[in-house]
């Protein structure tokens, strides 16, 4: 495979595995949406249901490039590549979505968000009063739609980045055909 062959290749598999992660996100959202849920009380089924989701797409975008681009054997760093190009159309996907779902859909999460917050700090034993109060104006202040498109950019690739790490080495696949792995 030619250079320009691997990088739309890499980039076909990005958009398509991207914008699945981002649409498993819109559906989770709109899960806790239509069920009247505040996720912020269900924080384990939120997790598993993202981890879940999150993992079996980065895997599955990373598997099928492997298996359809490279016949079944690929390298360490092309895996991981992979999985790092989709996690930066997710996360682009994820945080126009936020910021559209915390301006338009549901703009109550936000002030829900800030009590849980604000309750947490209030509860905290090991900050006095004046530092308290001090956090919790500049969590208000920052908790607008617009930060959650930049956190869920940089929440994402983060993410996706340590899950790549991870997936990768289960994922690569050596070719014993390869001259270079052979010892002679």
């Amino acid at each position: 495979m030619t250079s320009a062959e691997n990088f739309k290749s890499l980039w076909q598999y990005a958009y398509k595995f991207g914008l699945i992660y981002a649409l498993a996100v819109i559906v989770i959202d709109l899960l806790f949406f239509v069920t009247g849920s505040y996720r912020g009380n269900h924080q384990i089924i939120d997790f598993t249901l993202s981890a879940v989701t999150s993992i079996a797409v980065l895997f599955f975008g990373m598997k099928l490039r492997r298996d359809n681009d490279f016949g079944g054997y690929s390298k360490y760093l092309e895996v991981l590549k992979t999985c790092l190009a989709i996690g930066v159309i997710a996360s682009l996907a994820v945080g126009i979505w936020k910021y559209t779902y915390y301006s338009f859909i549901n703009p109550e999460e936000l002030a829900k968000e800030f009590e849980l917050i604000k309750k947490t700090f209030l509860e905290m034993n090991y900050f006095d009063e004046d530092k308290k109060m001090e956090m919790i104006r500049a969590v208000k202040e920052n908790n607008t739609p617009a930060s959650k498109l930049s956190g869920q950019f940089f929440a994402i690739n983060l993410y996706t980045l340590v899950l790549g790490l991870i997936l990768s080495i289960f994922i690569q696949k050596q070719n014993p055909d390869d001259e270079y792995n052979q010892l002679d």
